[in-house]
């Protein structure tokens, strides 16, 4: 298709977007019709980028442009299809381009001077309310991009803060919402405790029963541990078999209590079994810290720690208080 047929086939460009039912024959139309230029342009072709004003709307009357954030994208972001147009918005907004457009394929496109197109819509209502319509879709695609990016981003930060084996949250969690409720215990005169919490001989069970044994260990554990908790309670895999859980506005007596039910809890919790072969149950030992004046996060963790390493000491499946509390 050279551009002297395009130019003189009316039919042609009556299906274009901006063109539709409009009368193309009248004496405005093709008047204004004779002030567009016709483009060819060779695949690779930079046609619209951000490093430059625009001052045309371009339809696509064959091959296909491809729309990028940046110029070294691989993937575009989306394809621009015969009919269709580009260069609507900055010529709206008066703005430099937000994305780079090139040709990847050979294309010819139709360019419509910005003064131009503002005269045929004087001239047609019907190209007023086809340009109205090609904006409504340019900003509805907008948005569900916008929407899948906040969805990803979600999803990106629910896998940045959690646990891909328990469910539970993170180390980077912990140090985060862990330190927040910290500083809001010392800022409002409260007292939270917190607990470090291991389980007992986990390196001689997952050598005698396996990986997989041992990674049912650490979701059962982290499940009976998390299942008792009240809503505001926090908790978090520490790291390894460890775990920590921190209990605002607790004493440090309803602690013990509430260490002391985990500790039953986990003691009594099935495993089932793996290739036929049942498991054994497994037990915990626990260590615990109440908040202090001056404490962080860092200082607590480190008692409890202490607390926890006693009571493997005194025999392990026990509880502990650290003895600076």
């Amino acid at each position: 298709m050279n551009v002297t047929a395009v130019k003189h086939d009316k039919q042609l460009l009556s299906r274009l977007q901006l063109f539709r039912n409009v009368d193309l024959n009248s004496e405005a139309m093709d008047d204004l019709l004779s002030l567009c230029d016709y483009r060819e342009m060779t695949e690779g072709e930079t046609l619209l980028s951000p490093d430059a004003e625009n001052h045309y709307l371009y339809i696509i009357i064959s091959g296909r442009l491809a729309i990028q954030i940046g110029p070294y994208e691989e993937i575009p972001l989306t394809t621009v299809e015969p009919g269709e147009c580009v260069g609507e918005m900055s010529i709206i907004d008066s703005r430099v381009p937000s994305a780079q457009v090139s040709a990847s394929e050979p294309t010819m496109l139709l360019q419509i001077e910005q003064d131009v197109l503002w005269r045929m819509v004087s001239a047609s209502h019907e190209i007023a309310r086809n340009l109205l319509y090609i904006m409504s879709e340019r900003v509805r695609y907008s948005n569900l991009v916008i929407a899948d990016s906040l969805e990803m981003q979600r999803k990106y930060q629910r896998f940045a803060t959690i646990d891909a084996l328990t469910g539970l949250h993170n180390r980077g969690w912990l140090d985060d919402m862990f330190d927040r409720e910290i500083r809001r215990s010392e800022r409002d005169g409260l007292t939270p405790c917190l607990l470090m919490i291991d389980v007992d001989h986990f390196k001689n069970f997952n050598d005698e029963y396996g990986h997989l044994a041992g990674d049912r260990v650490l979701v059962v554990v982290g499940e009976n541990i998390r299942k008792p908790l009240r809503p505001n309670d926090l908790i978090a895999r520490f790291g390894g078999e460890e775990f920590s859980v921190l209990l605002p506005e607790t004493s440090l007596d309803n602690a013990i209590s509430i260490a002391e039910r985990l500790r039953e809890r986990v003691s009594e919790a099935s495993l089932g079994e793996i290739e036929g072969r049942e498991l054994p149950n497994v037990t915990v030992s626990i260590g615990i810290t109440e908040y202090k004046p001056g404490d962080s996060l860092e200082t607590m963790i480190a008692a409890a720690d202490v607390a926890m390493y006693h009571a493997k000491k005194a025999g392990r499946n026990c509880v502990r208080i650290a003895t600076n509390s």
